[in-house]
């Protein structure tokens, strides 16, 4: 189960929002946004959890507890099934298996660095 900081960071990304974004839906500062999601950081009140979810349409026993499903069903969803598992979260081949097993290794600045150079890189490619 991933722990708070990284379920409110994928909230936030699944709901296109900065981190500015979120923290003026929620009534915060842009600081305190960026802490909910360090690992060593502050936790968010329950209040602003709700706050939270209610801005990325996420479930909140999910947001809070990661249990049930990510995401809020909205009225017109045809669709009814839940997947087994959405692959774009995990290892789709064994370099990417690799990957991900030494990423879990290194602390979150470290992770960090390699994510953000990795993300570089696939902009640079995606220009050519």
């Amino acid at each position: 189960m991933k722990p708070l900081t990284n379920r409110i960071r994928q909230a936030r990304r699944a709901a296109d929002l900065s981190q500015a974004d979120l923290a003026a839906i929620v009534g915060v500062q842009r600081s305190a946004v960026a802490q909910w999601e360090r690992i060593d950081g502050s936790r968010p009140t329950t209040e602003n959890l709700s706050k939270i979810a209610l801005a990325t349409s996420i479930n909140f026993e999910w947001l809070a507890t990661g249990r049930g499903r990510m995401k809020l069903r909205l009225e017109g969803d045809e669709d009814d099934s839940t997947p087994a598992l959405l692959l774009q979260f995990f290892a789709q081949d064994e370099l990417e298996e690799r990957a991900l097993m030494a990423l879990r290794q290194l602390d979150y600045r470290e992770m960090l660095a390699i994510v953000e150079m990795a993300e570089a890189m696939a902009r640079i490619r995606t220009k050519a």
